[in-house]
């Protein structure tokens, strides 16, 4: 039986093996925490609408890159971010037009309650910060995601993403559920992720942690894509909503439009979400997330503790 591979390791090349030149100069550079897709990895050197080249002249059709969504070297995007960086580019500590303009654009897109956004710089920053929040609103610590989630690789998110983790057990505060599909849960999906869910809040519940948040991508795509039916992960949500906890909706890989159903991937499940970090399609490849809550919220979080920022929102990557 072959073994199971989880999504941090399904591209990448095997660095135990070493390599030559531009490999040899990157695992040099970075050591053990490379990582390089494929088994023979492409240096690229150039990049045009949906289509990359390397530097052996091979050109590449890009099914795979997780982060333009508008292609890559857009005319306008370069525009927009040559004209800023030749302007200004400071911190959200200053009033810069720019900034207020996308926030306000952005807040068009999002569910009426999610009116403050806290721009970071990586979806992991933001799904910290929005377990942080919930935790803070809900007076609770326990979290339930999925089986092989990934959520980012902050110290906390880490914890929250089974698939990051490659000999250490998940904590105490962290129950899994199956991702939601016809091999664990029938035809019925909805209402056996449902019962899955409510069994792992009486868990943490039994561990005498509760339930802060349900953590989810609405497309489950380190689990393997479950898309459908729309409308099967709402009783899940409604489910933990009912029970003081919140759901943050990981909108890193499903938002910007990429369901083709909806702006957002929660939208096609009929969702109001507590919290909606977003990040990766964001900045088109410019770095650049952020956290979408209520401001009754993150008023809470912020009593407690601050804070701020440095390169999150900063008027290059609003522009």
């Amino acid at each position: 039986m072959s073994q199971v591979r989880q999504i941090l390791d399904m591209n990448a090349f095997d660095a135990s093996t070493g390599g030559d030149g531009a490999v040899k100069r990157r695992l040099d550079n970075l050591g053990a925490a490379s990582v390089l897709f494929y088994r023979e990895p492409i240096e690229m050197v150039a990049a045009k609408g949906a289509w990359m080249e390397a530097r052996d002249g091979t050109r590449y059709l890009d099914f795979y890159n997780n982060v333009p969504s508008v292609g890559h070297s857009h005319p306008e995007v370069v525009a927009a971010v040559s004209a800023q960086v030749a302007k200004l580019n400071t911190n959200t500590r200053y009033l810069v037009e720019i900034v207020d303009d996308y926030l306000e654009a952005l807040k068009t897109k999002l569910h009426g309650q999610l009116s403050n956004v806290v721009m970071t710089c990586s979806g992991s920053e933001a799904n910290d910060l929005a377990i942080r929040v919930a935790r803070a609103v809900s007076g609770k610590t326990g979290v339930i995601v999925t089986e092989t989630a990934y959520h980012g690789n902050t110290a906390l998110v880490t914890e929250v993403s089974p698939s990051a983790l490659k000999r250490s057990p998940l904590p105490d505060h962290v129950v899994t559920v199956p991702a939601p599909g016809a091999a664990a849960y029938g035809e019925d999906i909805a209402s056996g992720f449902r019962a899955a869910v409510v069994a792992a809040m009486e868990t943490l519940e039994t561990r005498g942690h509760g339930t802060a948040a349900f953590l989810a991508d609405s497309i489950f795509s380190s689990d393997g894509i479950f898309a459908d039916p729309a409308g099967f992960l709402l009783p899940a949500v409604e489910a933990v909503q009912e029970d003081g906890g919140l759901y943050i909706a990981d909108e890193v890989q499903p938002g910007f439009g990429r369901t083709g159903d909806a702006f957002w991937g929660y939208e096609r499940h009929g969702i109001a979400p507590d919290i909606v970090t977003m990040g990766k399609p964001m900045g088109n490849g410019f770095p650049m997330a952020g956290m979408a809550a209520r401001p009754e919220h993150l008023a809470m979080f912020c009593e407690d503790v601050g804070y701020f920022n440095t390169f999150g929102g900063n008027p290059v990557a609003a522009a």
